[in-house]
């Protein structure tokens, strides 16, 4: 079974070519890192420049650590010397010393994670005193102190690569981040990232994928039932042709959305059917392999479904994208597992409530999953309203970020609802009062855009592509509204317009927009061209309105679908 071919060739799904991609994708960042600090492009980013460097340095070791035995020795040797370099604080390439909550210490666990599974392939490389100054860097990274979320698990792995040198540490320390780890948990496997953060992708990416190789390191299955717990509920997030419904931050890490699938392989935990993993895991990547989300020479780009730095929170740089390279986790699964052998299972129709992340998930009879959403915005991160706090996301049409500017076309309400004063400035949900989901999977979420104007929306998607969106408004000023579909791409579009009903179709993508109560105009809106997560530029299907002070009840539907 091949996927469609992209810059590597074609997508080999046996265990032989998912090793042979994850070396494809390690390879370039090995090569550029091992030019040093000087060589790394300068990003956007919330960290310093040798940070930065030691992220393209450190993250391919997710997936190399995984595929070892098929890396040749080259990339191992230049692994090795560059490592020597960047752990010696007398030399020029020298990652630093650690400070509170300090990005190196998310660095330093794929350090842990490396030395712990394959210890022969890079501690045996360095001569004794880089054994020492790798000893004395981790011994720093395993004490320091870490941000109040998922990066408990970073000392813990810092730990088993200490325990695989055979070097001291107090275990208390990792016992201490476990035990706040345990204090995250929602119940029904689901984890807060810490005492304010949300339900999204780094709970399967981070907290379970975690858990389960911590698990397979040392047999600690505290968390493993949570994991699978969770594992059961994360299938209805994928489409049935592979992609994920983009939700959440850190977006720019693409199919590390899938670690889950093959970190289950590696500890041996069947949570779903192997059939089930097996199909999820090569279909995500399947799906991202012929994406345009690489340099002319296969170092992977910021952004989602193509280069583009404007959906990228403030923390993300050039080498961060390597996250991605955990979806290879499975590899550490034998080629006899049933994670390889199994013939992939298809992802069926369906409705899956999601209490915890405060969503509802539905796989439409095309394969295409809406996810509606309750959950807020998250304040501190760029772009955090967009993409924590729209009503709905799809996994066939994306969303788009808002960006600063005049009317709609800034606004870029794909999957919302915003509203104006002006027909200027526009306001959508950020902050929900309430979420609840009924028996039926209908769920409703009160917002406040306004003190004097309260939303209450009501969401229900089906099975024949299409969702409902109802809200009740009550404002006391007037105000002017815009309410969008799902966009397509803007090249070679086609659309039609009628009073209450607007379409667009393009590549293949259909998207529609329907007033339910004839009380708004339906339209097209051109938005900003980069605000999308799949297409660079686009055209979104809209219904526009006008409300005086009172009570409004607004009623439409929305489609998205292949032609």
């Amino acid at each position: 079974m091949t996927t469609p071919s992209g810059p590597f060739g074609p997508l080999d799904q046996t265990r032989t070519g998912w090793q042979d991609a994850a070396i494809a994708l390690g390879r370039p960042a090995t090569a550029l890192a091992a030019q040093g600090p000087d060589a790394m492009p300068v990003t956007m980013s919330n960290h310093t420049h040798a940070e930065n460097w030691f992220e393209l340095l450190t993250r391919p070791l997710w997936g190399l650590a995984a595929a070892a035995e098929a890396v040749p020795d080259d990339l191992w040797d230049a692994l090795a010397a560059t490592f020597a370099r960047a752990l010696d604080p007398a030399d020029d390439w020298y990652a630093g010393d650690f400070g509170h909550a300090d990005q190196r210490c998310v660095e330093a666990a794929a350090v842990g994670w490396a030395l712990a599974t394959v210890p022969d392939k890079l501690w045996d490389r360095f001569a004794p005193k880089a054994k020492d100054d790798a000893i004395t860097w981790l011994s720093q990274a395993y004490k320091t102190g870490v941000v109040d979320n998922n990066w408990h698990y970073f000392p813990v792995f810092v730990g088993h690569g200490l325990d695989a040198v055979g070097a001291h540490r107090d275990p208390s320390v990792a016992a201490a981040h476990l035990d706040r780890i345990a204090e995250f948990h929602l119940g029904g496997g689901a984890f807060k990232d810490g005492p304010q953060g949300r339900v999204d992708y780094y709970n399967p990416f981070a907290f379970h994928t975690y858990a389960l190789l911590h698990y397979r390191l040392c047999g600690d299955d505290r968390f493993v039932e949570p994991a699978a717990d969770f594992a059961r509920t994360f299938r209805s997030w994928f489409g049935a042709d592979g992609a994920a419904v983009p939700y959440g931050r850190s977006m720019g890490y693409r199919f590390a959305q899938g670690s889950l699938w093959g970190a289950l392989a590696a500890a041996d935990v069947e949570a779903v059917p192997w059939a089930e993993a097996a199909g999820f895991s090569r279909r995500l990547l399947g799906w991202w392999w012929d994406k345009p989300i690489l340099t002319p020479d296969h170092r992977l780009t910021i952004g989602y479904g193509y280069p583009n730095d404007a959906v990228a929170e403030q923390y993300l740089t050039a080498g961060s994208p390597w996250w991605a390279a955990k979806v290879f986790t499975g590899l550490l699964a034998g080629a006899d597992h049933p994670f390889w052998t199994a013939e992939p299972a298809p992802a069926e129709p369906g409705t899956a409530a999601d209490p915890a992340a405060k969503a509802v998930h539905v796989r439409d009879a095309g394969g295409n999953v809406t996810r509606l959403n309750g959950q807020s915005w998250r304040a501190k991160m760029r772009g955090g309203k967009d993409t924590y706090a729209r009503l709905a996301y799809s996994s066939l049409a994306g969303f788009s970020h808002s960006v600063d500017g005049p009317g709609l076309e800034a606004a870029a309400p794909d999957g919302t609802l915003v509203l104006s004063e002006d027909g200027v400035h526009w306001r959508g949900r950020e902050e929900g009062a309430s979420c609840d989901i009924d028996w039926s999977g209908v769920l409703t979420t009160v917002w406040r855009p306004w003190e004097d104007v309260t939303v209450t929306s009501e969401l229900q998607a089906f099975e024949d592509g299409w969702h409902t969106r109802t809200h009740v408004i009550e404002t006391a000023r007037p105000l002017r509204t815009g309410e969008g579909g799902w966009c397509v791409p803007r090249d070679g579009h086609e659309a039609a317009v009628a009073n209450d009903r607007a379409a667009a179709v393009s590549r293949g993508v259909r998207s529609e927009a329907l007033d339910d109560g004839g009380n708004r105009e339906a339209g097209l809106v051109w938005p900003m061209p980069g605000t999308h997560m799949y297409w660079p530029a686009t055209v979104l299907p809209v219904l526009t309105g006008a409300l005086e002070p009172g009570r409004h009840v607004y009623r439409a539907r929305f489609y998205a679908g292949k032609e």
